[in-house]
């Protein structure tokens, strides 16, 4: 029993170095190894990504992983490790990312390798046929670290824009999706549960590696700007709803054809999202009112059949189809040649020569000035002390 206990503890003291050490530890390309193109602004963005992941980890996996491999019973006890580690973890990530080179895009990479291997680490036990909970916590905790570490390795040859990132990670779990959706339409009901367990895990882990790895052969060497992605991953969203919704016309009761109809729908659409915007730029904020007149027009659609009074589901279905659709097109036609660059942002939409500034002293001026009043000197009573400056 001790040693089965010791066994534990040394599992959790590796876990937690490995997620501090493995996780964020490398630290990127320096400025010398990073496109001459790239600004070092760029390359600085993406750290707070990881030390927010890193934080949010260690208060929801590792804190009660830990927790659970001790054995611990009382509540303050657990709290108390989950805060240690949760607060430990962010100490961990701001020093090892101090010198981080990375950009936005290839840190959402590493997070999405991470994530991808908290998964895996949850899965592996099905395999296994586990019933532990300490197997599960315990895989997932060796599992997390070693993804992202893996996502580092394989990205460290290029840099990654944002667009192309986050289509990448969308890819990956469209492609867990679709490995969950293939076993369920197949219909493996009939065989062992634990069989069927496996059978959908294996899939879904074919699946991530396979949905990232199609993704980045098809937008490889294309121009692919954050707003852009943005509506190719929205693009397929609303092509599976639209598709779900047309089945539903059909009055079909089996779950089986909606879900074979999103599977359908979310490729065309998001091809057709792809072909639309190839010409014209995308910011991130055009992109945004785009999506947002997507929900305004479903909107404006059913509230029109609400007043109507329709007792059917059908007319609802129709009038959302059209509504979204006309909410995008009209979007689209008013934000052309727009371009903000990051939606909900208010000083960067302000010229630097129209902004009023108002600046107070700093802290040298404030203790010259004090030190002059303590002094009460007799010569250069007049000494002139910036209190205020205006600009416009």
């Amino acid at each position: 029993m001790g040693i089965r206990c010791m066994s534990y503890k040394t599992v959790v003291l590796f876990c937690f170095g490995a997620f501090i050490f493995l996780h964020f530890a490398p630290e990127g390309y320096s400025q010398t190894q990073t496109e001459q193109s790239i600004s070092l602004k760029e390359q600085q963005e993406g750290r707070t990504l990881l030390v927010a992941a890193s934080t949010l980890y260690g208060l929801s996996l590792y804190g009660p992983g830990t927790a659970i491999l001790l054995d611990l019973e009382s509540g303050s006890q657990i709290a108390g490790l989950e805060l240690l580690i949760g607060g430990g973890s962010f100490v961990g990530a701001l020093a090892t990312t101090r010198n981080h080179r990375l950009g936005v895009g290839r840190s959402n990479l590493i997070l999405s390798g991470s994530v991808a291997g908290t998964l895996y680490g949850f899965g592996l036990p099905v395999l296994f046929e586990s019933e532990s909970e300490k197997a599960y916590f315990a895989a997932a905790m060796l599992a997390t670290p070693i993804g992202g570490l893996i996502a580092h390795r394989l990205t460290d040859h290029r840099w990654f824009k944002k667009g192309e990132s986050y289509l990448m990670t969308n890819g990956g779990f469209v492609g867990g999706l679709y490995g969950l959706a293939i076993p369920y339409l197949v219909n493996i009901e009939d065989l062992e549960g634990w069989t069927q367990a496996k059978i959908y895990v294996m899939s879904a882990m074919i699946g991530v590696p396979t949905g990232a790895w199609t993704t980045t052969k098809l937008i490889y060497d294309k121009p692919m700007s954050e707003g852009r992605s943005h509506l190719i991953s929205f693009g397929g969203l609303v092509g599976s709803a639209y598709a779900t919704g047309i089945v539903s016309l059909m009055d079909i009761e089996s779950p089986r054809p909606y879900v074979f109809a999103a599977m359908v729908g979310l490729p065309v659409a998001a091809y057709l999202g792809y072909q639309f915007t190839t010409e014209g730029e995308y910011t991130a904020g055009r992109a945004a009112l785009i999506q947002i007149g997507a929900y305004a027009g479903a909107l404006f659609g059913n509230g029109a059949v609400l007043l109507t009074e329709a007792e059917s589901h059908k007319p609802y279905v129709v009038a959302g189809i059209l509504g979204s659709a006309a909410g995008m097109w009209l979007a689209h036609r008013a934000t052309r040649e727009w371009g903000e660059k990051t939606p909900f942002t208010r000083n960067d939409l302000i010229p630097k020569s129209e902004k009023f500034a108002v600046s107070l002293p700093s802290i040298d001026k404030w203790l010259t000035l004090g030190f002059m009043a303590l002094r009460k000197p007799t010569v250069m009573a007049d000494f002139p002390v910036e209190l205020l400056r205006v600009s416009f």
